[in-house]
């Protein structure tokens, strides 16, 4: 099954929008983990399953930030040993790799080698500013998802992002627009749309196809507001999710609660939160 169905099927019929980040910091981790006598590769796993564990009946997939991974020795392995206990576990929620990459010709097809034959992710995050060469690489994975970097939630993003080309729309705007129109073949594209800046969502989906998924970027602890997510649902009442990666992993610690339990209680606050401007 392609990814891109994968997520909405899981939206559906798990009712949620929630995408659960795994990022395995190793400062924040929960002390009781931290204090074990192993590697630290051994504690991000030990974490990142339990979360996994925790959060599956309350997502629609899960976001594996690379940078994180990559600090580790031994991260490249930790990242593909996750994958494949989400895929083994937990059958049906897709993993995406936050990568952010975007190069041309064998450096691509490098890149898609690790991340899609070796690790085995069902999508990964792309920048498009090199343009078409990035994506004629990617028309041998039909079935994963390409997540394409459109209008970010970083506050410098809008220094490129906002630029007005001589056709009069923005740059976001154009490359919104190939990602709809050129780079959407295999119909596996994701826009990434910020919720950090006053767009028009409404506007914004209405351009974009009823069967392409959107990702909400920038809620939490970015400062992203969910008040608006209603604009970007598809006719099913779906079609947009979510990310959370700090908000869930690492809450607030509370007396006379253990950190599965925050965990738990944030995923499930997540997924009402986004369900309430669903109806």
């Amino acid at each position: 099954m392609k990814t891109v169905d994968m997520l909405k099927k899981r939206m559906l019929e798990h009712d949620t929008l929630v995408c659960c980040g795994l990022d395995p910091d190793i400062l924040k981790l929960p002390q009781e983990i931290v204090k074990k006598n192993c590697s630290d590769e051994k504690k991000a796993y030990e974490f990142l399953t339990e979360v996994i564990d925790i959060t599956a009946p309350y997502v629609c997939g899960y976001k594996a930030q690379k940078a994180f991974f990559d600090l580790l020795p031994e991260g490249h392995n930790l990242i593909k040993t996750i994958i494949k206990y989400v895929h083994d576990r937990h059958q049906g929620i897709p993993v995406l790799v936050d990568c952010k990459i975007g190069d041309t010709e064998n450096t691509m097809q490098a890149y898609t080698q690790n991340l899609f034959d070796l690790m085995r992710a069902d999508g990964i995050i792309i920048n498009p500013y090199m343009g078409d060469d990035i994506f004629d690489r990617l028309v041998g994975y039909p079935d994963k998802a390409i997540v394409v970097l459109v209008k970010t939630s970083n506050k410098g993003g809008s220094i490129v992002q906002d630029m007005t080309t001589e056709s009069g729309n923005k740059v976001w705007e154009v490359i919104l627009d190939l990602v709809i129109n050129r780079w959407n073949s295999s119909g596996n594209m994701i826009p990434v749309i910020s919720s950090t800046v006053n767009l028009n969502l409404k506007k914004i989906r209405e351009v974009i196809p009823d069967e392409m998924p959107i990702l909400f970027a920038g809620v939490g602890a970015q400062g992203g507001s969910y008040d608006d997510l209603y604009y970007l649902l598809n006719s099913q009442k779906s079609g947009v999710f979510v990310n959370s990666s700090r908000g869930i992993l690492y809450p607030q610690h509370e007396e006379n609660k253990i950190w599965q339990e925050l965990v738990k209680e944030q995923v499930i606050r997540l997924k009402e939160d986004l369900n309430k401007y669903r109806r």
